[in-house]
């Protein structure tokens, strides 16, 4: 019996908080205590849970906070995109495709997982990476054929720092931070805690997890199924914003 994973980094703001609130509920109803998670839960989870509440009630009474969380939040997918297309070419049928997808991913592997960074380290490793891929990467990135990823990339990052250029509130921007730092929180305790259980399942065995498990897994698999769909929206965007432009060289020629 396996808890199924979820890639919570990649929920928006209120899609998190309302995930957690639902596994939250879920811990309560079945006790902490019987689970065998009461000092974890109670010490650790519900004050992360807590702190991350009120930075996202700060965050709704802020407009142009909303407006900044929104411009990273769709450059994190774009990101998150451009990774996912590379990593899918690793199994490319063209052996050329494969070598040049590998290159690409050293470069990736090397940033790192910039989404997860400060928001203005986040702005500087983006621009850093963008200009990395147009010119020393720039073979790569044609024989991967992901031109239109790094165009979306670039101009993601643009709109974020031209929102933070026209109109910084250092408060909002602290504000935030502070939703980023206590959603990793939160998602780092939750993954304790799902260790836990799946070790105390393996010591003590299934019958008090079974019923549990089946309930968290349909949690997740629903967030997971929004996921999905948001990155196959964004994948459809990009494949007819190619066109377009393929279109339009075929024109000009």
């Amino acid at each position: 019996m396996k808890i199924k994973k979820l890639h919570f980094n990649q929920l928006r703001n209120n899609e998190h908080f309302q995930c957690q609130t639902e596994f939250k509920a879920l811990v309560e109803e079945f006790n902490a205590a019987t689970l065998n998670i009461e000092p974890h839960f109670s010490g650790m989870y519900i004050p992360s849970y807590n702190e991350e509440d009120e930075a996202l009630i700060k965050i709704v009474k802020n407009s142009f906070t909303n407006e900044r969380s929104d411009a990273d939040r769709g450059r994190d997918l774009t990101f998150r995109g451009l990774v996912d297309t590379v990593n899918g070419a690793l199994n490319h049928f063209d052996p050329a495709v494969q070598v040049a997808a590998q290159r690409l991913k050293i470069l990736l592997d090397t940033y790192g997982n910039v989404a997860q960074l400060p928001l203005n380290e986040e702005t500087s490793a983006i621009y850093n990476l963008v200009q990395d891929l147009n010119e020393k990467y720039s073979t790569e990135v044609g024989q991967v054929n992901i031109m239109g990823w790094v165009s979306k990339l670039k101009a993601d990052n643009e709109a974020y720092e031209a929102l933070v250029t026209s109109g910084y509130e250092e408060e909002a921007a602290k504000t935030e931070l502070k939703a980023k730092e206590t959603r990793a929180e939160v998602d780092k305790v939750v993954r304790q805690l799902i260790e836990r259980i799946e070790a105390l399942i393996v010591i003590e065995g299934e019958l008090v997890y079974t019923e549990f498990v089946r309930r968290l897994n349909l949690i997740f698999d629903k967030y997971a199924n929004t996921l999905a769909l948001r990155k196959g929206i964004a994948k459809a965007e990009a494949a007819k914003k190619k066109a377009a432009e393929s279109q339009t060289q075929d024109e000009a020629q």
